[in-house]
């Protein structure tokens, strides 16, 4: 039996020797590459992690040898790590590539070989690399016909799952609203709004600054709100950055980047993805079609007593997750590439015109009135001065 590689720190210490002894460990039978080319492909695309593409040479290459394969790590940014353990993002990407993954009902890049250390939190995977499908620019954002196909596959996805979270296939599964979580990510949140006040304050108008601050007392009612609804898998970060679309008309889709994955409502990914990754224009134009598409699909996969009326106040509920994610990306990670910046400050602008839009306000005041919400304000207002925001 070959003995697992050590977790490599990064790319550099990814040799072809290391993957030989992964890929072997993984189960595959390919010839053990000769030498290696790592290229790191993840600067602006993923904050949270490194991802390397390592294309691989062999002095005898069977058929089924892979010409590159992709390999995640662990930030090399200390505070981006801090945060992926304390939300326990690469533990829910290393549990879905190994449970969920391989009978899913939307595409995903198959698992070689994946580690993971429970204490410390640093693992990597070693996945197929998906060449001969398009990557649409978030910034520019997708195109109707995109943004439609992107939310059918969520539709399909959901609808697998849909209020099933409870049997055993799901058995182990992050719960994204786990109420021990609530108060960590409204802490995270509204510490975050600070800086992102600070350094983005331009964004808000006046009345987004005061829904930003009032949803930032109530981020525990609404994860509460999410935990008491239909639920499903979710997953967390469904942006055109981590979706391959294949030429032609068909629906033929792959996701990648599981990280933020977890068990949630299903409006949750469908808020995010449409407020974050279309232009304004084209969201507010496509928006309510693109939900009619979605009820139908997952009523059809089983979803019962869900009308649509329940579905758009749950789209209308969960487009503030698009916010919940802009503030802590633009307040919370280090954003040293330009397109990292340029990326989280328009996601953040769409997330405070689709709060304008859909009048998210009913969904904001504070229900909790108690030592806690008091505290909260008590701090982000002493973090503010501190901070010096504007």
């Amino acid at each position: 039996m070959t003995p697992d590689p050590p977790i490599p720190e990064d790319g550099s210490s990814i040799t072809a020797e290391w993957v030989r002894r992964a890929l072997a460990a993984g189960g595959g039978r390919v010839a053990p590459p000769s030498d290696i080319r790592v290229e790191e492909v993840g600067v602006g695309a993923g904050v949270m992690g490194q991802v390397m593409r390592c294309h691989l040479e062999y002095a005898e290459a069977d058929d089924p040898a892979p010409e590159s394969i992709i390999v995640k790590l662990p930030s090399v940014t200390a505070r981006n790590r801090r945060m992926g353990k304390r939300l326990a993002l690469y533990r829910r990407e290393y549990d879905f590539y190994r449970s969920l993954a391989s009978q899913f009902p939307v595409r995903t890049p198959r698992l070689l070989y994946g580690d993971f250390e429970s204490r410390s939190h640093r693992f990597v995977l070693v996945l197929e690399d998906i060449r001969g499908m398009g990557v649409v620019d978030q910034i520019t954002g997708a195109s109707p016909a995109q943004a439609r196909q992107a939310i059918r596959a969520l539709a399909r996805m959901h609808g697998t799952y849909w209020n099933r979270t409870h049997e055993p296939v799901m058995s182990g599964t992050y719960d994204s609203t786990n109420p021990k979580m609530r108060p960590v990510v409204q802490i995270v949140f509204l510490t975050n709004l600070v800086r992102t006040l600070k350094y983005f304050g331009d964004s808000f108008t006046s009345t987004t600054r005061q829904h930003a601050e009032d949803f930032g007392l109530c981020v525990i009612d609404h994860m509460a709100a999410l935990g008491d609804g239909p639920r499903t898998f979710t997953h967390g970060d469904y942006r055109l950055d981590n979706l391959f679309f294949a030429d032609g008309d068909g629906d033929d889709l792959t996701v990648i980047d599981w990280q933020v994955s977890g068990l949630s409502c299903g409006l949750y990914d469908v808020g995010y993805f449409l407020v974050g990754n279309l232009t304004i224009p084209v969201r507010r134009r496509i928006e309510r079609e693109a939900v009619e598409e979605y009820h139908d699909i997952v009523c059809r996969a089983g979803a019962t007593d869900f009308t649509f009326n329940e579905c758009w106040r749950l789209y209308r509920q969960n487009t503030l997750a698009a916010l919940l994610t802009s503030v802590i990306v633009c307040g919370g990670l280090d954003l040293d590439d330009d397109r990292s910046r340029r990326l989280a400050e328009i996601g953040l602008k769409r997330s405070l015109a689709a709060m304008e839009d859909l009048d998210v306000e009913e969904f904001i005041s504070p229900r909790n009135r108690g030592l806690f919400a008091n505290a909260c304000r008590i701090a982000y207002r002493a973090n503010w001065l501190l901070q010096g925001a504007p």
